[in-house]
């Protein structure tokens, strides 16, 4: 397909600028539509042939209601949430439109999109989902199509427990007055990344973490797994016994198999 305009709805926000550079580049129009823009987000809908909602997911959801009537079968509605259950229905009863979820699984400070992974979700129609894939494997994303549910619940861990975990180290670091500065001179490698990590999660939006911790109906079975292994691992590990921490910490290894070389590689890239 050539010429398409392309609206993006929350386009000069992080996300939506990164969109915004990525499309132009690839020769569409782009428009912008923002909290601060004179054109509102109905009138850059009918302007565009595919549409873009590039905002928290409590405002797209209410975003789809309002512009998904006006789009026509040959429009594409598009959203960039973290979470696709509940914006993959609510995109889909109010239009009529094609639909397409997405989940960039990278922030907005990423370089290219070349290696980094794409989750598409399809909801209506076949004709603007392969333009989208199309768009994104030319440039070297890696594109997935995935249900929303099993999309959801993966997100559970890669996200929700991920980040739940990076909120409750830096709760004991703060309950045990250990301040990172001070922390630096006994760091190992190792520990120096998950403490960035730890700055990086509380320098952007705390309603994003707050968003895929606490609005991801999955997250609640995971984190009962997680307390249960927690509780495993520390009857294993602070025992008294060697033997028995030994035989736990194998029974790991052989679940991750030839994984472990490869994650020690790969680290080892990263440190």
């Amino acid at each position: 397909m050539s010429n398409i305009t392309i609206g993006i709805i929350g386009g000069t926000g992080n996300m939506g600028r990164w969109f915004k550079d990525f499309f132009s580049r690839a020769g569409h129009t782009v428009l912008v539509t923002g909290r601060k823009t004179p054109v509102s987000p109905l009138d850059t809908a009918k302007k565009s042939d595919v549409v873009i909602l590039s905002v928290p997911l409590d405002v797209a959801i209410r975003l789809s209601e309002e512009i998904g009537p006006i789009l026509s079968q040959d429009q594409l509605l598009m959203d960039l949430c973290s979470l696709k259950e509940t914006i993959l229905k609510s995109m889909l009863r109010f239009t009529q439109a094609q639909v397409v979820g997405t989940h960039p699984l990278f922030g907005p400070f990423t370089d290219s999109i070349k290696g980094q992974n794409v989750i598409v979700c399809p909801g209506r129609g076949t004709g603007w989902l392969k333009w989208l894939e199309d768009e994104l494997q030319a440039k070297g994303a890696v594109v997935t199509r995935m249900d929303p549910v099993t999309h959801d619940r993966n997100m559970a861990v890669v996200q929700g427990l991920t980040h739940l975990l990076t909120v409750c180290m830096a709760r004991t670091l703060q309950k045990m007055k250990m301040f990172p500065d001070e922390l630096m001179s006994c760091s190992t490698p190792v520990f120096r990344l998950k403490i960035n990590l730890i700055g990086r999660l509380f320098s952007q939006d705390p309603s994003l973490y707050a968003t895929l911790i606490g609005e991801n109906r999955h997250v609640e079975d995971v984190l009962a797994t997680f307390v249960s292994a927690m509780d495993e691992a520390k009857e294993s590990l602070l025992s008294g016994q060697e033997g028995g921490a030994v035989a736990f910490l194998d029974d790991i290894h052989g679940f991750l198999g030839e994984f472990c070389q490869d994650g020690l590689k790969e680290s080892n890239k990263i440190l």
